[in-house]
């Protein structure tokens, strides 16, 4: 029986934790499904080989990476230790200045690029998507319809900064849901869009409502903001949007922390490149398969179920955790934030192996099941379920690289992220082109795979050795090998079903549904029975918490 003092202490602190975490796996889950109805409409109306298909992924893509690559990780790593640091060792107001102060900044040079990139788009497009040396690379249709609409969405890279600036603070000062229902609100508007104007406008006013629903992103969160009193503190420090030398005596401690922050940006900016310079050259490496731009296409239909699937869990644990070992770093407190962080490893290791198992026995029926239809047809289902099967190999080194660079962070430390991004991004490039001969679009997948992989094993050692407890000890290793042995028999166990099922079923859309979702769940209960019968502690307090949460 639990005491008082437990259910007050340590173990209260879990159960909180694990609640924020259940509300945001539920909200985030809802922009998820929603996310991935958005990509099925797109596959309905133009598939992975039309024109508009083609220009309209490429041009929405950059943006994106190109946040990703150059402030993605900066706001969030960068700038969340030393905000949750004034929150806890100065005062809500001095934080908020120094917040406001960061916003600014980001909020220009974005805005620059932005328009830099919306003048230059024409360069843009051709460096990144048009490989000269091929006959079958993208048609000029395709150019230029591109290069519009990349004129058009290119500024999502301003409105996601703000988006992302306004997250950071918020979830710092323990607010997680709003956050969390941002995609709810960006999808619902290009759903809506779906629904009752893609006839009339097509693919470019389809661009401009993923423009309107980006936006969204940060209107819902401006509310909050004001609750708070964040944008009162706009009006001062004009000077540190041009020179934060120029700082007033006044706001020597924020011109302090604004430099600190900017000592973290290199190392953690080239860090945080691992996915989206990954993703970037694992569409290159594809450009030419099928013909000239299906193949990317495909990649990014794969990599979308990917995110949402592995997402789901992985990101919402990051994004609830990270703010609490930057926290426990501040107070220099390293017990509890490796025993944390320990804990956190374990059941990321208690998930992700079977849910990468389970995500490969499960890629082509769940493609049929999200996208066949209208224009994406078998090929389409092909090459998608190819590559998905591919990326999910990689779903443990991807949770496992997302905690332990945010843990490496959280202690001011980007030199181990860099590193290990680096030899990421090296072995990535290598094996994207070296395998597209032989697996043609699995080849990027699994190079991708193998790359976070690699990233997360080598930053496992590093604070291996730089922290005082280990974090890996026999026991999670032996129940790591358990969970292993249990993933591939549900593996096996899962493809057995499809295949019987699919020899019995006609294929209409019911059967569609039985045919991913009987499998898949036998498979889970094999997992689950097995974990509990191998005495895998988390098996036991999973299904203690799911008993507590049904009977309370």
């Amino acid at each position: 029986m639990i005491s008082k003092t437990d259910k007050s202490g340590k173990n209260g602190k879990n159960g909180k934790i694990a609640n924020t975490v259940g509300l945001m796996m539920i909200i985030t889950l809802v922009g998820k499904i929603m996310g991935i109805l958005r990509d099925r409409m797109q596959g309905v109306y133009f598939g992975t080989d039309t024109i508009e298909s083609i220009a309209f992924t490429q041009a929405s893509l950059l943006p994106r990476v190109f946040l990703d690559i150059m402030f993605a990780s900066v706001l969030s790593a960068s700038f969340i230790p030393i905000f949750n640091r004034y929150l806890e060792t100065k005062d809500k107001e001095a934080a908020l200045r120094l917040a406001a102060s960061f916003v600014k900044i980001i909020f220009v040079i974005t805005a620059v690029i932005s328009l830099l990139a919306v003048i230059f788009a024409e360069p843009i497009y051709m460096l990144f998507w048009v490989d000269q040396t091929a006959d079958s690379s993208v048609s000029a249709e395709t150019i230029s319809l591109g290069i519009m609409l990349l004129q058009i969405m290119f500024p999502i890279m301003l409105i996601s900064g703000l988006a992302f600036s306004f997250t950071g603070i918020l979830q710092s000062m323990g607010q997680f849901n709003i956050p969390a229902a941002m995609s709810v609100a960006s999808n619902g508007v290009i759903l809506l869009y779906y629904w009752f104007f893609i006839d009339y406008f097509g693919v470019v006013g389809l661009a401009i409502a993923f423009l309107v629903g980006w936006s969204m992103q940060v209107f819902i969160q401006i509310p909050f903001l004001l609750k708070h009193g964040f944008f009162g503190y706009f009006a001062a420090n004009k000077k540190d949007l041009t020179n934060l030398s120029n700082l007033s005596s006044t706001d020597s401690s924020n011109k302090s922390a604004l430099q600190e922050i900017g000592k973290l940006t290199l190392p953690v900016m080239v860090a945080s490149w691992l996915a989206p310079v990954n993703f970037l050259v694992n569409n290159r490496a594809a450009i030419n398969l099928y013909g000239g731009g299906p193949a990317v296409v495909a990649l990014n239909y794969a990599n979308n179920l990917y995110a949402v699937i592995t997402g789901l869990f992985v990101l919402s644990l990051a994004n609830v955790i990270f703010p609490e070992l930057s926290k426990l770093a501040a107070h220099d407190n390293w017990q509890e934030y490796t025993a944390f962080l320990k804990n956190s490893l374990r059941w990321l290791i208690f998930f992700l192996i079977p849910m990468s198992f389970g995500l490969m026995a499960v890629a082509r029926p769940l493609v049929i099941l999200v996208y066949q239809d209208g224009l994406f047809q078998e090929e389409s289902v092909r090459i998608t379920a190819t590559a998905l099967f591919f990326f999910s190999v990689g779903i443990l080194g991807f949770g496992l690289q997302a905690i332990l660079s945010r843990a490496c962070f959280a202690i001011k430390d980007g030199k181990s992220p860099l590193i290990m991004a680096v030899l990421a991004i090296i072995i990535n490039f290598v094996l994207s082109f070296a395998l597209v001969p032989t697996l043609e679009i699995g080849g990027p997948a699994l190079a991708s795979a193998v790359a976070v992989t690699v990233a997360a094993a080598g930053l496992l050692i590093r604070l291996q050795r730089r922290l005082s407890d280990k974090l890996l000890d026999t026991q999670i290793i032996f129940n790591a090998v358990k969970v292993l042995v249990l993933s591939i028999f549900m593996y096996f166990a899962v493809i057995f079903a499809i295949e019987f099922f699919e020899s019995i079923f006609v294929d209409n859309a019911l059967n569609r549904v039985i045919i991913l979702t009987v499998p898949a769940v036998i498979g889970l209960l094999i997992y689950i029975v097995g974990a509990f019968i191998c005495k895998v502690p988390e098996s036991k307090l999973a299904m203690r918490w799911i008993f507590d949460k049904f009977t309370t």
